[in-house]
C-alpha cells in the first residue's frame, strides 16, 4: 500500500487521517511539522479565559462542519 503524500495534505486532512491510523508516526510527525510552521500562537491571561473558550468553540464547530 502506497503511503499518503503527507506534505500535500492539510492539516485537518492530516488529523482526519491520523484518527483511522493511530501508529503512523510519519504522519504524526508531518502534523507537528505543519503546527510548528504556523506564526507564534497568541498567549492569553487569566483575564482572557472567556475569550480562548469562545475561540475554542469556534474552531471546533469549523472543524465538523
Amino acid at each position: 500500500m502506497t503511503k499518503p503524500n503527507f506534505a500535500a495534505m492539510s492539516k485537518i486532512e492530516l488529523k482526519r487521517y491520523l484518527l483511522e491510523n493511530r501508529n503512523d508516526t510519519e504522519a504524526f510527525y508531518a502534523l507537528m511539522d505543519k503546527i510548528n510552521a504556523e506564526p507564534n500562537p497568541k498567549f492569553y491571561t487569566i483575564d482572557e479565559i472567556g475569550e480562548l473558550e469562545k475561540l475554542i468553540e469556534a474552531k471546533r464547530t469549523r472543524e465538523n462542519l
